[in-house]
């Protein structure tokens, strides 16, 4: 068994005029929670909705009479539409000196390694906040066996519902967040190999 402490690095934010990387290793009392999701074929609501109610008819008419009756069921295909998300659950600390940021050296726009719980929680949220984040410019995940030392290398993913809260009545020096993170298709080798290819 292989347990990388999590760290993701986010990659061209756009900060106080400077394109910059930031690598984050969270640090203590960790959660992580691998999830799949399955995601219907057809929505159940809008335009599609009709077509779907035309395709399960045809199936009714070619196997089960009872096929599409429920109102509640779904057509769904296993051709990649589902999610692979990792759960990360993490408290941060004051003086914390894993890395925060472009440097790890803290004191600086990029950086809060080291830092109090506020310029932490602020720096993180400036990454995501100006960084796009997608397929063309996907986060890099590292946590347990999918890392560079475990069997399954890093994910490419993109944050979902990503969040840091700070209590004042409850602590004084410690703050505690939350990210989904979804994997996702990285297209930026696609893209850089079609430039090279059309010029």
């Amino acid at each position: 068994m292989t347990w990388t402490k999590p760290q993701v690095t986010i990659h061209n934010a756009e900060i106080g005029g400077q394109t910059v990387d930031g690598t984050f290793v969270f640090p203590s009392d960790i959660g992580l929670e691998y999830e799949m999701r399955t995601q219907e074929f057809f929505q159940s609501e809008g335009t599609l909705s009709v077509a779907a109610s035309s395709i399960l008819d045809v199936i009714a008419d070619q196997t089960d009479p009872d096929i599409g009756d429920g109102i509640r069921q779904e057509l769904s295909f296993d051709i990649g539409g589902g999610i692979h998300a990792i759960t990360l659950d993490f408290r941060g600390y004051t003086g914390s000196p894993h890395q925060w940021g472009s440097t790890g050296n803290g004191g600086s726009a990029t950086d809060a390694t080291g830092g109090d719980l506020h310029a932490q929680m602020a720096v993180f949220d400036r990454f995501l906040n100006t960084a796009r984040i997608d397929s063309t410019n996907p986060a890099t995940l590292q946590a347990g066996e999918y890392s560079d030392e475990g069997r399954y290398g890093p994910l490419q993913v993109v944050p979902e519902n990503p969040n840091v809260r700070f209590d004042s009545t409850e602590q004084s020096s410690i703050y505690e967040g939350s990210v989904t993170w979804v994997e996702t298709v990285s297209l930026d080798r696609v893209i850089d190999g079609s430039k090279q290819t059309d010029g």
